[in-house]
């Protein structure tokens, strides 16, 4: 049985890292997909999400600009006439500093792409979903956004934000009587994708702010901090959002789960 059969999904960030296994696993559970995605994988996944015999379309966007975003909703509706869920994984971590070294226009571009970006989506793709009177909001926090992050701190507001407007939609939804959309958020701890181990990811600005090498990093300050010492793989992230997305979830809204391996507990 597809758990999502016949579903719309548009996905942001989708060309890579946590958005491609989540477009990919929808699809495998009878979804089409929409990737709306600024960089260059997205145009592969859709063809991964076809050759899964899925309907699927890619869509170049900036999601810090509320008139692109406006677009690709209309470009959606136009290829797939309606959507039924929304996956806000669009985000930036930015380059890491203490504050009172930090660089203002690096600070506001993660707040633009993290929370503006989530924003923007929401209040473009809501309305469409509210059409379809069923649907899923799913918004990628973060353990940063329930947590201190010492050397990020635009991040770590930014994905404190993302919590604050996913409760604030789901209790919204709530109070027009939808109870067919439910509004939730996922707070990954450190997963394995190039936002960690890439060029300027976070193993490497970590390494340049302590001076300890990328390995003695990964060992003795990132897998110490979840109680399985280890880190999160987008297909666990994954694994959670298709079960948020499907009917067995139909009761969990306005949430921020975590999935991190035991790095968090609230």
């Amino acid at each position: 049985m597809e758990l999502l059969k016949d579903r719309v999904a548009v996905i942001t960030g989708g060309g890579g890292g946590i958005g491609k296994e989540i477009a990919l696993k929808f699809a495998r559970e009878g979804a089409d997909i929409a990737i709306g995605d600024i960089g260059p994988g997205a145009e592969s996944v859709a063809g991964q999400v076809t050759a899964l015999g899925r309907k699927a379309l890619y869509h170049s966007i900036d999601v810090t600009k509320p008139e692109a975003v406006a677009g690709f909703a209309d470009v959606v509706t136009k290829e797939f006439g309606k959507t039924h869920i929304l996956v806000n994984c669009a985000g930036i971590v930015g380059k890491r500093a203490f504050i009172f070294m930090a660089d203002d226009d690096n600070w506001r571009k993660i707040i633009e792409v993290n929370l503006f970006g989530t924003y923007n989506c929401i209040k473009a793709f809501l309305p469409k979903i509210m059409e379809a009177k069923w649907g899923r909001i799913i918004n990628l926090g973060s353990i940063a956004g329930k947590q201190a992050s010492a050397t990020n701190s635009a991040y770590c507001a930014s994905k404190h934000g993302v919590i604050g407007v996913t409760r604030s939609v789901a209790t919204a939804v709530g109070l027009m009587g939808l109870n067919d959309i439910t509004v939730n958020a996922i707070c990954p701890g450190v997963v394995e994708t190039s936002m960690v181990f890439g060029k300027d990811g976070v193993l490497e600005e970590l390494s340049r702010l302590t001076g300890q090498s990328i390995e003695e990093v990964l060992e003795q300050r990132i897998k110490p901090m979840s109680i399985q010492k280890r880190l999160q793989t987008p297909d666990e992230i994954a694994d959670m959002a298709l079960y948020l997305a499907s009917e067995s979830g139909r009761s969990i809204t306005g949430q921020a789960i975590n999935v991190d391996g035991g790095t968090t507990f609230y």
